[in-house]
């Protein structure tokens, strides 16, 4: 692992990544690096059909310090008055519950997910940081929106495959953490080489199928400065189709709205969903609920996930409800993808981890853009019926 301003301990990733390998140069589109790696689709299939339950995590980017803005005392009763988060809504996708093949569920855990006492880190009693940590029930991985979530396997410039998490935004686009295609802070030489994903990966098993990585994107900050903590640490990724078929993946599972401006509340109530190492060892889906808190660049909250929980979904309202008693409340959008899992801490008892939101602070990662050169792109390989552009 290396250091970054002496405090951010970052990804551990040797910063080796060979242009003529690849055989293409990154493009640069309104300031948003990406990069093809379709030459190396066929590398990427060969890792698909291997056995991926043993792709090892990608090691949690980690602080040494609770930020100060994160501390700040909490008025429960005082609102605000930011903008409220500009939404692309998602879709439950054509596939029809079906009985989930990866077993029954690992040792101990419940037959139906039920909530377990609230948890909270060393000497976080009494603040904003308390969490309920818990294993998705194996047939609700059968159901929209959480088979919109899924593993997502890469080769990185040095060479070795690692794995995140990683969620559909749209029939072939994923959102995942910057750190999950490319090392940060290193321009060209820091994307990865190829990299699947797999929705609903449960155990070995792969319910969806999967699909290669055609082409990624990330931030400029990411790409140019790589630092923890400062709201950029965003990822898009492009699929080919499902493996083996003419389809497009996210038919079949739908995908999640997505937040694409002020997506960066002072507080917001999101639940996390990922593959962390240290639940099941990552061969099953688990969540955290708990709210979380704006330290002005990045969101901060509790929770004890590890490495492996990288690029996982922090969404807003997940989950079917249908109101058929009085409202749903001010803000009733469902399954609104707001930020991903980016960095935890050296001290892993603290229970803290940080989520950059889409649009970073003060919408400066130029997220709409992004997505509609992931879009433009998604459109040119399976029709404009992929994706909708934002106006």
């Amino acid at each position: 692992m290396v250091t970054k301003n002496n405090s951010v301990l970052g990804i551990g990733i040797a910063i080796v990544l060979s242009l003529l390998v690849l055989g293409v140069l990154p493009a640069v589109a309104d300031d948003i690096p990406s990069i093809s790696l379709q030459d190396n689709k066929e590398m990427a299939e060969a890792e698909a059909a291997a056995s991926i339950s043993s792709t090892p995590v990608m090691p949690l980017p980690q602080l040494n310090a609770l930020p100060s803005e994160a501390g700040k005392a909490l008025n429960p009763l005082e609102g605000g008055d930011a903008p409220m988060p500009s939404i692309n809504p998602g879709a439950p996708g054509a596939a029809k519950a079906q009985k989930q093949t990866g077993g029954a569920g690992p040792a101990g855990a419940a037959a139906v997910s039920e909530p377990v006492p609230l948890n909270y880190g060393r000497g976080n009693a009494g603040t904003v940081f308390h969490y309920t940590d818990r294993q998705i029930d194996t047939e609700l991985l059968n159901d929209y929106p959480y088979r919109a979530t899924g593993w997502f396997v890469f080769t990185a410039s040095d060479g070795n495959n690692y794995r995140c998490t990683a969620q559909l935004i749209s029939k072939s686009i994923i959102a995942t953490a910057g750190h999950c295609v490319h090392d940060g802070g290193n321009g060209a030489a820091g994307w990865i080489k190829s990299g699947t994903f797999t929705p609903a990966y449960t155990n070995g098993v792969a319910p969806y199928g999967s699909a290669t990585a055609n082409t990624v994107y990330t931030t400029s900050g990411w790409y140019n400065i790589g630092d923890l903590d400062q709201g950029y640490d965003v990822a898009l990724v492009v699929l080919n189709k499902k493996t083996g078929t003419t389809a497009q993946i996210g038919v079949a599972t739908g995908y999640l709205g997505f937040c694409y401006s002020n997506c960066l509340q002072p507080y917001w109530y999101n639940t996390q969903l990922g593959y962390p190492y240290n639940f099941y060892s990552g061969q099953y889906m688990t969540t955290s609920e708990h709210l979380e808190v704006s330290d002005t660049r990045d969101y901060v909250y509790g929770t004890a996930m590890m490495g492996g929980s990288s690029g996982g979904g922090h969404t807003a309202n997940l989950g079917v409800l249908s109101v058929t008693d009085g409202t749903a409340g001010e803000w009733s959008s469902r399954n609104i993808l707001m930020g991903v899992t980016s960095w935890g801490y050296t001290d892993s008892t603290l229970k803290i981890q940080g989520a950059p939101s889409l649009s970073g602070p003060g919408n400066s990662n130029n997220f709409k853009t992004m997505y509609n050169n992931a879009c433009t792109k998604a459109r040119s390989l399976h029709g404009n019926a992929s994706c909708t552009l934002i106006p």
